[in-house]
């Protein structure tokens, strides 16, 4: 697989190092990320499932519906913005009971 991961440091991890991917939004946008970084589809999914801690929602709609398929390239936001979103989402949705890297807090108020 890909070595070049520099695009995702300030994604939100939980304590076992995991990628925190807890809501669609999320999925997607790292999806994506992955594909504009020269993944293909399936080793986006076998990226995805080897590295992140996924919610049984995330798991249901994107990846045994099989709607991962649909996603592209094309509509990734920059990492750094996808990063943002998803820490933010990751704060609001746990009330901070997840341990999440501290680097991925360094998102700008003008995201």
């Amino acid at each position: 697989m890909k070595e070049d991961l520099h695009f995702l440091e300030k994604f939100p991890k939980d304590g076992a190092g995991l990628y925190v991917v807890c809501d669609l939004y999320t999925f997607d946008n790292l999806y994506r990320l992955l594909l504009k970084n020269s993944f293909d589809h399936e080793e986006s999914l076998c990226f995805i499932l080897s590295n992140c801690s996924l919610s049984a929602l995330v798991f249901q709609e994107r990846i045994h519906n099989m709607k991962y398929r649909e996603l592209s390239a094309e509509d990734a936001l920059s990492a750094e913005l996808a990063a943002c979103k998803a820490k933010l989402i990751c704060d609001i949705m746990n009330a901070g009971h997840i341990d999440t890297d501290a680097s991925a807090s360094n998102c700008s108020e003008d995201q």
